[in-house]
C-alpha cells in the first residue's frame, strides 16, 4: 500500500501528469466533500474513529507484555495505520489516472472498483513481487479473522459459559471451552 502508489505515479508520469489525467476524467474527484451530506460526514467520522475500538485491534494491545510497551506500540501502530490508509487512498486515486491512460486494462476495475490494488499489482510488478503483494491481502484478512475468532471465543466463554452455565468454572476449563 506504500509501494504501489509510488510505482503508479512513476508509470503515469509523475504528480503533474497524474493529477491532470485525474482532472481530465472528472474534476470533481478533487472535491472530497462533493455530494456529502451532514449525516454522511458524521457516519464517516464514526467509522474512522470507531476503528480504534474494534475488538481485533484492542486484543493486540491487551496482549502487550507490560504497560510500558503500550505507548511505543501505540506510536508504531498509529504511524503504520496512517501510512497504510494514505496508501490505500492513493492507490485508488492514482488508479483513476492509470486506468484512464490504459482503458484496455480497466475491465476488471470497471466491473468492480475494489479490485484497483489487485489489478495494479498484477500489471505493474514482476509476478513474484505481485504474488507477495497479493498474499499480503490474504495475510491481513487472516490476521483480522484470527483476532476476531479469539475475541468471539473469549466473549462466549467468559460472558456466556461462565456467567450462565458454570459460574465456578476453573481457568483450565474455560481454556478448554
Amino acid at each position: 500500500l506504500i509501494l504501489t502508489p509510488i510505482i503508479v505515479l512513476i508509470s503515469t508520469g509523475g504528480f503533474d501528469t497524474t493529477f491532470l489525467a485525474i482532472e481530465a476524467v472528472n474534476p470533481a474527484h478533487f472535491d472530497m466533500f462533493k455530494g456529502a451530506t451532514f449525516i454522511g460526514i458524521i457516519s464517516l467520522m464514526g467509522w474512522g474513529l470507531g476503528y480504534f475500538g474494534q475488538p481485533h485491534i484492542l486484543a493486540r494491545f491487551m496482549a502487550a507484555d507490560s504497560v510500558k510497551s503500550i505507548a511505543n506500540a501505540r506510536r508504531i501502530s498509529m504511524t503504520w495505520m496512517i501510512l497504510c490508509l494514505a496508501g490505500t487512498c492513493a492507490v485508488g486515486f492514482f488508479g483513476i489516472a492509470y486506468f484512464s491512460a490504459h482503458p484496455d486494462l480497466a475491465g476488471p476495475v470497471t466491473e468492480n472498483h475494489e479490485r484497483v490494488f489487485i489489478e495494479l499489482a498484477k500489471i505493474l510488478f514482476n509476478p513474484w513481487i505481485a504474488g507477495v503483494l497479493l498474499s499480503a491481502i490474504l495475510a491481513a484478512v487472516m490476521s483480522t479473522l484470527s483476532c476476531q475468532l479469539l475475541v468471539c471465543s473469549s466473549a462466549l466463554t467468559e460472558d456466556f459459559y461462565k456467567s450462565f452455565l458454570r459460574k465456578n468454572a476453573s481457568q483450565q476449563e474455560l481454556v478448554w471451552v
